[in-house]
């Protein structure tokens, strides 16, 4: 109902008497009660959206959070696998994750580390996922490296781990090793090589003996054939020779001394 101003105007010479009022009073009662109606009407469709949501959100969210806290509490991007498998450089193949609330969560990156739930923290391989079908489980890979003895037999207690920065470094850290590995070999074939040349020099050189000795020789002057009379008859390096005992060098000198004179004129 609807109550409007022209029901409850009041007009000139109008009498002002109880069938004036009731009448007024009555129209506003029923609008009041029918607002009243209405509210509660509201409230009930209001309390009716409320409880269908929470039923909405339970149905649908409820088991999303319930997978996210099982997912939490195993380990983020964590998950399992059963398929027997004995691993190795090269292999490709398929592992298929466990059907778990870990299964609809997993996302795994371009390298997934992998180790086994019985096994020791030496015993790890890194792989490198080619596809993955979270519907099915079905994780594509190609094995990329191998440590420890998890590639010594068959096991099926899996654990993948999607940690690629990790499993990227821990390739990274097996080709460096691998290729200073590498690297060492070569340089301890070549310094065999070395010590086996030098061997046979050393074999079949003309050099056997110095000076009629063997082993770590040490010469002395005498014990080299004719070097003291060598020496003996070398001049001595201070000399104390006059100008007499110098073959012509007095006559040398008058003759320049008279060039000069010749010359200027000067007497020295």
């Amino acid at each position: 109902m609807v109550v409007r101003f022209e029901d409850l105007r009041v007009r000139d010479a109008q009498d002002l008497d109880r069938d004036f009022f009731n009448r007024r009073f009555r129209l506003i009662v029923e609008s009041l009660n029918e607002l009243l109606g209405q509210i509660d009407r509201i409230n009930t469709a209001s309390d009716s959206l409320v409880a269908l949501g929470l039923t909405r959100v339970n149905e649908v969210l409820g088991p999303a959070l319930t997978q996210a806290i099982a997912a939490a509490e195993s380990g983020f991007l964590v998950a399992t696998s059963s398929t027997p498998m004995t691993l190795s450089v090269g292999l490709e193949t398929t592992l298929v994750v466990d059907e778990t609330t870990a299964r609809a969560l997993f996302a795994p990156t371009p390298y997934v580390l992998i180790s086994r739930d019985a096994g020791n923290v030496d015993d790890w391989a890194v792989l490198r996922v080619q596809d993955y079908d979270r519907e099915n489980g079905g994780l594509a890979v190609e094995v990329m490296a191998v440590s420890g003895a998890i590639g010594a037999a068959s096991h099926s207690d899996w654990v993948i781990s999607a940690t690629a920065g990790l499993a990227k470094s821990i390739l990274d850290a097996a080709v460096d090793l691998e290729n200073t590995l590498a690297l060492a070999q070569q340089a301890a074939s070549d310094a065999a090589a070395a010590a086996a040349t030098a061997v046979a020099v050393l074999a079949s050189g003309p050099v056997s003996s110095v000076n009629g000795r063997t082993g770590t020789v040490a010469l002395g002057i005498g014990d080299i054939p004719n070097l003291t009379t060598a020496l003996a008859g070398k001049a001595d390096s201070n000399h104390g020779h006059t100008i007499a005992q110098i073959a012509n060098l007095q006559t040398t000198l008058d003759s320049l001394q008279a060039q000069i004179t010749t010359i200027d004129g000067g007497t020295y």
